[in-house]
């Protein structure tokens, strides 16, 4: 606070031009700035409150309210904190002081109301504010100041405890958030660390017989009997061709060479020759289309794999540090060191 020869020395201004003396009607003024008698007051010339410090102008304040000019003290401490214009006072202490100036000039006009208000802001802003020194305030100004603060007890609690949540609440936000990027992280740890291979498979392939369709479809029990099953009745179709034209070779050499043939014997062996040659040749081509129809039906047209790839060094985990500490020790056999690390 301000002590009052500050104010005192501020409410020594010269008296405003309205005290100058009328001038009398019909004479011509002969009074100039410059003819002045010896002792008389010189005007004084006030720079503009813009211009003045914020310590100058809580001095002018403290002036205007010890010279009991409370309306001009409240219109001058009104317009240095307004917000909606250009403010003078940005201090935090020096608004402080100015509106326990102010609620002080409202009660010295007699607004004692409205003198709540500044004190209200300056507890808000200042929760752990003390009461005006009443060395500088007459005693009711530090008893408003007093009932002020304490019907603003809860609602300083109040704010206080709402302060408090929301700090918890963003402590909690931040380690949730945190939380949330280790895991995205450790995510793309792993899938950086993984590859996915693609094998596209090709309905062409599917359709030839022998199980091809049933490998290409990763089923290879299917496949391995198809294989197996198509191979020996195709292998048993061409062993039946192939010995039916060794037996009717053999009979036309016999004939050739004046030899006996046993017709009927001849015409029952090559009957049975292709007795198997038929069923043989129908059974591979069923197995082949029921191969090759099952391999469509069951077509799997990609597959994909994973497997591990090794990460670049920049995004591989880093180890922990290797250390290794030596302590001796002593006991009643002697002493020795101790080794301790870490790998």
């Amino acid at each position: 606070m301000l002590a009052p020869t500050q104010a005192r020395a501020q409410a020594t201004a010269p008296p405003p031009a309205s005290a100058a003396p009328a001038r009398v009607p019909g004479k011509p003024s002969a009074a100039k700035p410059s003819s002045t008698k010896p002792g008389a007051a010189k005007p004084v010339a006030i720079a503009a409150p813009g211009e003045l410090s914020e310590e100058a102008e809580l001095s002018r304040i403290a002036g205007l309210y010890e010279a009991a000019k409370y309306g001009e003290c409240s219109r001058e401490i009104e317009r240095l904190l307004d917000p909606t214009t250009h403010r003078t006072l940005r201090q935090a202490g020096m608004v402080e002081n100015a509106r326990v100036y102010w609620a002080a000039c409202l009660l010295g006009a007699g607004e004692a109301d409205a003198a709540d208000a500044p004190l209200r802001a300056a507890i808000h802003e200042n929760p752990q504010m003390k009461a005006p020194d009443s060395l500088v305030f007459p005693q009711p100004v530090v008893e408003r100041f007093l009932r002020v603060r304490d019907s603003l007890v809860n609602e300083i609690r109040a704010a206080e405890q709402a302060r408090l949540l929301q700090a918890q609440q963003e402590a909690r936000r931040r380690l949730q958030t945190q939380a949330r990027e280790r895991d995205r992280m450790r995510e793309l740890e792993k899938l950086a660390s993984k590859e996915t291979l693609v094998q596209r498979n090709s309905r062409a392939i599917a359709a030839i017989p022998f199980g091809v369709g049933q490998f290409q479809n990763r089923q290879p029990s299917l496949g391995y009997t198809l294989l197996a099953s198509q191979a020996l009745l195709g292998g048993l179709s061409i062993t039946a061709i192939v010995m039916q034209s060794k037996l009717a070779t053999e009979a036309d050499g016999a004939r050739r060479s004046g030899r006996s043939v046993d017709e009927a014997n001849q015409e029952d062996k090559i009957r049975a020759w292709s007795i198997a040659k038929t069923g043989g040749f129908w059974a591979f081509a069923a197995l082949a289309a029921g191969g090759i129809l099952h391999a469509q039906l069951e077509f799997v047209p990609e597959f994909r794999e994973e497997r591990p790839r090794k990460l670049p060094p920049s995004l591989a985990p880093k180890p922990p540090p290797t250390s290794v500490s030596a302590l001796p020790y002593f006991d009643r056999g002697g002493g020795g060191l101790s080794v301790v690390g870490t790998f």
